[in-house]
């Protein structure tokens, strides 16, 4: 997500991005490696979305920490996710015979369209949404499994030395034929081979499956998860 520092400058506590190309609807979350926004600071930015015609706030996926001033503010929860985290020392052993190549952009449909399959309406990506998990980190591994027809895909990135499975989906048509596992093992074979130490992925807490693939593959749920937060600004959006 692009941060937009246009009314605080380099004082800006705060990223806005529009959601899933919306503009009556945006993401709202706390830019990495700034000081943790207050609730007037979120109050401030809520009033000029106001201003500006934006109909609801989303935040992004917030740590334990960083809830309070969001719910001060009026913001109430949306969803709860799993956090994952794996130390890269014991990677996991896949026996499936899966071919993966790097994704091109000619894939882009193909891959979006999996993406809506494996996911709700919400939660769904569009070619927007994509290009901003690729572009999240400085270092991203974008693959997709095929033997033929993509079945799969996986978008990792590397900040430093830890490491994000930042979206990963395959058919439902082609459930439990391992294309996931080997996904998983080939993100954290390259954020080991690249310097990670660690890292770490997040699922919708009644998403069953890909926890039980997570676990699986050598992750361990953190104590605490993460909260997607809401606050409805005017009556219209969805």
């Amino acid at each position: 997500m692009a941060a937009d520092d246009r009314w605080w400058g380099a004082r800006a506590h705060l990223q806005v991005a529009a959601w899933r190309g919306r503009h009556d609807t945006v993401v709202l979350s706390p830019l990495p490696d700034r000081p943790a926004p207050g609730v007037q600071d979120i109050q401030h930015e809520v009033d000029l979305l106001t201003q500006r015609g934006v109909q609801r706030v989303l935040t992004g996926a917030l740590h334990r920490g960083e809830l309070a001033p969001f719910l001060d503010a009026g913001f109430i929860e949306h969803e709860r996710l799993h956090l994952l985290r794996h130390d890269l020392l014991r990677l996991p052993e896949v026996t499936a015979r899966i071919r993966h190549r790097r994704a091109w952009r000619r894939d882009q449909a193909e891959v979006l369209a999996i993406d809506r399959r494996a996911f709700d309406a919400f939660w769904a990506l569009d070619a927007g949404g994509l290009d901003d998990a690729v572009r999240a980190t400085p270092a991203s591994r974008f693959r997709v499994s095929t033997d033929g027809p993509i079945t799969g895909y996986a978008v990792t990135g590397r900040a430093a030395n830890r490491g994000y499975l930042q979206r990963l989906a395959v058919d439902p048509a082609h459930h439990r034929e391992g294309i996931g596992a080997t996904l998983v093992a080939d993100s954290l074979r390259w954020l080991r081979r690249t310097g990670a130490g660690v890292a770490v992925v997040n699922t919708q807490e009644h998403n069953e499956g890909a926890l039980s693939l997570y676990l699986a593959t050598g992750f361990v749920l953190e104590p605490h998860g993460l909260t997607v937060l809401t606050k409805q600004l005017q009556d219209g959006a969805p």
